[in-house]
């Protein structure tokens, strides 16, 4: 599943919506149901374009769930999201059109659906009732909306502290003729005038539509800056995890929160921190990346969801390297660069937070007759020492590299007359990469080795090791002076 905000980290979708979609619970499998007695014929091909149990395992839909269609129409989608939550839940069905309401009230009848409650809602305001609302849906609707700020607020009030917005609409190029074409830009312009955030948008799942997923958007206020707080809103989420009546979902997180009498508007900015610690703490770092590197390998980019061999760059830029010695390379993942390495006869130490990862790594090595050193920790607290490496490997790793003091202590790192080869993404002004990505701003990275030896810096848009559209991307290799004295 491809995410639009955040294009070459598919891993964060192996835990997924990696934190947006699914509110980082483990994938599930789909509920079976009996669906195609729901189906009436006319809807069998807008069914095979979008079909809804798919558009419901992505939105990670339950049974219990209490859920609010917007523009019904004759109950298509409907009648699905009923049979998936089930007789503990509960559908509100709105509609514009006095006649679609009827019709889908007898279609309920005829289908015995008991769960589903219509309403004639109005075309600025959804009519739905307050503080009730897992999630709302929109369907092959809001891309007919002409002014859709108003309707957009009217769902504020009706949402719980952890609902959602989403909007499967027809990707630009397969809309039809008269209604408008929605963009990253357009939707979030609108989210943002109404009071939301748009948070995601999942691109391939679907070849004619895209969902739009949009979240209430969070006050700034200065406790969502210190770090001491966040990392203490982290540990209590982590400590619920580990109870026998906790889970992984952050909607389950949020339940529990609000049944402690947690005000809404709390609820959601701890929400917001603890979904933007995925990518910061290291045990979120862990959660995202230990189910990927439990699997099996294909060989196959679209299945495994990323590149099992030696990245290009670095195979290509070590060629030019006529020495080697000690490597280090920074967020090895499962070896294919250390591997590599070790490989032409470096001797190798590979880091990272996933023990998966490494033991992989440390079972390649094996059978290839080769010996690499792994050691599990953060970039923050492994101690890079001085002068200690030859090579330094960091190819899209999450490294505080915009951090002096990180900076310092990689540069210090390196024997005088060794080397850094670095590969990374570029920061983009639309779809910007999340800050615990570290994402490198245009010409940052040849400014900070300004003091080194550039032999190749490149910027560019090109594929990436994890899948997905050509993105920006900054390569380099830089040689320390080698009368550099420390």
């Amino acid at each position: 599943m491809k995410i639009n905000r955040i294009t070459f980290l598919l891993p964060l979708l192996v835990i997924s919506l990696s934190c947006s979609i699914n509110l980082y619970a483990q994938e599930k499998p789909h509920i079976l149901c009996n669906a195609n007695h729901l189906t009436e014929p006319q809807e069998v091909r807008a069914n095979e374009i979008q079909p809804p149990e798919l558009v419901m395992d992505i939105l990670d839909i339950r049974q219990g769930m209490t859920v609010g269609e917007v523009g019904s129409g004759h109950g298509r989608l409907t009648v699905h999201l009923a049979a998936r939550v089930g007789e503990k839940g509960k559908i509100y069905a709105n509609d514009i059109d006095p006649a679609a309401i009827n019709y889908l009230k007898t279609r309920c009848q005829r289908q015995g659906l008991k769960t589903i409650e219509t309403i004639l809602s109005h075309s600025d305001n959804a009519c739905f009732p307050e503080n009730t609302l897992d999630l709302v849906v929109m369907a092959y609707v809001y891309h007919h909306v002409d002014n859709p700020v108003p309707l957009l607020k009217s769902l504020q009030s009706s949402l719980k502290p952890w609902g959602l917005v989403a909007l499967a609409e027809p990707k630009p190029e397969h809309v039809e003729t008269g209604a408008k074409k929605l963009t990253q830009s357009s939707v979030s312009a609108e989210a943002v005038a109404a009071g939301f955030t748009l948070d995601v948008i999942i691109e391939d799942q679907f070849q004619s539509d895209n969902i739009f997923i949009l979240r209430p958007s969070v006050p700034d206020v200065p406790e969502s800056h210190d770090r001491q707080q966040v990392r203490a809103l982290w540990l209590d989420y982590l400590d619920w995890t580990k109870n026998p009546q906790g889970g992984v979902s952050l909607r389950d997180y949020a339940i529990n929160l609000d049944k402690k009498g947690v005000p809404s508007p709390e609820v959601r900015r701890r929400l917001q921190i603890i979904r933007s610690q995925f990518t910061e703490q290291p045990e979120g770092i862990e959660m995202i990346y230990d189910p990927i590197y439990g699997k099996p390998l294909t060989g196959d980019l679209e299945k495994d969801g990323f590149k099992a061999t030696p990245n290009a760059f670095l195979v290509e830029a070590v060629k030019s390297i006529k020495t080697n010695g000690k490597a280090l390379d920074v967020g090895a993942g499962m070896g294919r660069n250390a591997i590599h390495l070790a490989s032409l006869g470096w001797d190798v130490t590979g880091i990272d937070l996933s023990a998966q990862g490494l033991a992989v790594m440390q079972a390649n090595a094996e059978k290839e007759g080769l010996k690499v050193r792994t050691i599990k920790t953060s970039y923050l607290d492994f101690d890079f020492g001085r002068q200690e490496w030859d090579l330094v490997a960091m190819i899209l790793s999450w490294t505080p590299v915009e951090e002096p003091e990180f900076l310092t202590r990689l540069k210090e790192s390196i024997r005088p007359g060794g080397y850094i080869i670095f590969e990374h993404v570029i920061q983009r002004s639309e779809n910007p990469f999340p800050q615990g990505v570290h994402a490198i701003v245009p010409g940052e990275l040849r400014e900070m080795f300004n003091d080194f030896e550039i032999l190749i810096y490149r910027e560019m848009d090109d594929y990436g090791d994890w899948g997905g559209p050509p993105t920006p991307h900054v390569r380099m290799v830089a040689r320390k002076s080698a009368d550099t004295a420390e």
